[in-house]
């Protein structure tokens, strides 16, 4: 196994197809970027299908299709388009200033982070023919999952806690769908990964004083890293041989920076019972929305 893997080590995908959620910009632009630059034929599906366009036109070896995790009808409406795909990687995702919902009445967060792209793959699983990457993030160690109250409704919301119980909910929907796939003989299998500290749009959701965002965003480039380094955990979760259900993230201190490699989760991300818990909430609060 290659130690410090880098984009010269990402395989000829010539010949495969990718559907990559979010990748307008950040993460999920450098992940097209790459993988259209090593043969891939990609699937944009993406909220702003003007920018996807642009991406798409830019690329060539790419399509686009409207994806708006906001609302349920999207999400149905974008999977009933989805041909056959080799790989779909999970990516879109966003923080916000203050509690916002989706068209649906779930707290943004909640919605667009895990219960669009838990639809979403639902409904396309069987057209995914090799594997699933799902973007978790560390945020997900001082994340706490509250089924009770998921929306903050009840309980006192800030970004940070939002954030991060949005992100725990991905580390654990992976987790259980890569149990029920290998469990079914599904031909595709789950990789979880997570950039590191990447400096993108996406802001800084570890921390919600405007003092402490701007600290943090000063010490951003010394302590993580550009966003085309932070997709190579991506290319990585999506390409090599791994054990179903692997964690990747940057082998740097704190999983800040660094090259992509299996690292360690909390116990938590891989509790059986939570996970299947979270599973029959995400099951019927869709059912209960769309119906």
């Amino acid at each position: 196994m290659t130690k410090n893997w880098t984009p010269s080590h990402i395989p000829d995908l010539t010949g495969q197809t990718w559907l990559i959620t979010g990748a307008t910009n950040g993460i999920g632009l450098e992940t097209a970027n790459m993988a259209s630059h090593r043969g891939a034929h990609l699937i944009l599906a993406a909220r702003n299908v003007e920018r996807a366009t642009r991406v798409a036109n830019r690329l060539g070896n790419a399509e686009v299709i409207h994806l708006d995790l906001d609302s349920l009808q999207s999400v149905q409406t974008a999977a009933e388009q989805v041909p056959k795909v080799d790989v779909l990687i999970n990516n879109a995702g966003l923080t916000t200033n203050r509690r916002e919902t989706t068209n649906d009445g779930f707290e943004r967060q909640w919605g667009v982070n895990f219960l669009g792209p838990f639809h979403f793959t639902n409904l396309i699983l069987n057209k995914v023919q090799r594997r699933i990457v799902v973007l978790g993030s560390v945020a997900h160690q001082w994340g706490e999952l509250d089924l009770e109250d998921p929306n903050f409704e009840h309980r006192p919301w800030t970004k940070r806690a939002a954030y991060a119980q949005s992100k725990l909910a991905d580390m654990l929907w992976g987790y259980e769908l890569s149990k029920r796939l290998r469990a079914s003989n599904h031909p595709s299998d789950v990789q979880i990964a997570h950039p590191g500290w990447a400096i993108t749009n996406l802001g800084v959701p570890a921390v919600s004083q405007p003092m402490m965002e701007r600290i943090a965003n000063l010490l951003a480039p010394v302590v993580g890293q550009n966003a085309k380094y932070g997709a190579l955990p991506t290319l990585y979760a999506a390409t090599q041989p791994l054990p179903t259900g692997s964690y990747i993230g940057p082998n740097g201190p704190f999983q800040t920076r660094g090259f992509p490699t299996r690292v360690k989760r909390t116990a938590t991300a891989t509790n059986d019972d939570l996970a299947e818990q979270l599973w029959a909430y995400a099951e019927q609060a869709i059912t209960s929305a769309t119906e």
